[in-house]
């Protein structure tokens, strides 16, 4: 499945927007939930913990939806869409660049591919 380059960016850019509307929608439902579990046990959920935890949960939920969606076995329509739209929920995200870890004030070098150091983008 091709996509241009155009649909791919909006997809990229609206995809975090989505799970966003999501976490918050959810919060009004989580709200009740912490209420109730600091009556029951006594421990203060705060709403950034709770949204944290949706963030969680939500993210993984999609990527194991997705995993499930691709591993569809069958040479059908059906099988085939589900393994298209495994894929395309797969892809969604955003680059995130290499990862650099550095104390407050150091000066940072990555590996170039081509084995020089480099400062990082």
């Amino acid at each position: 499945m091709r996509i241009s380059d155009r649909v791919a960016a909006r997809l990229r850019t609206a995809w975090p927007m989505l799970l966003g509307y999501l976490a918050a929608r959810l919060l009004v439902i989580g709200a009740p939930v912490a209420e109730w579990i600091a009556e029951a046990t006594g421990i203060t959920v705060t709403e950034p913990q709770v949204a944290a935890a949706l963030g969680i949960v939500l993210g993984y939920g999609i990527y194991e939806a997705g995993r499930w969606l691709e591993a569809r076995t069958g040479s059908g329509r059906p099988a085939r869409a589900a393994r298209g739209l495994g894929r395309l929920l797969l892809s969604l995200g955003l680059p995130t660049g290499q990862p650099v870890y550095a104390l407050p004030g150091q000066r940072v070098r990555v590996l170039g591919a081509d084995g020089s150091l480099r400062a990082p983008r």
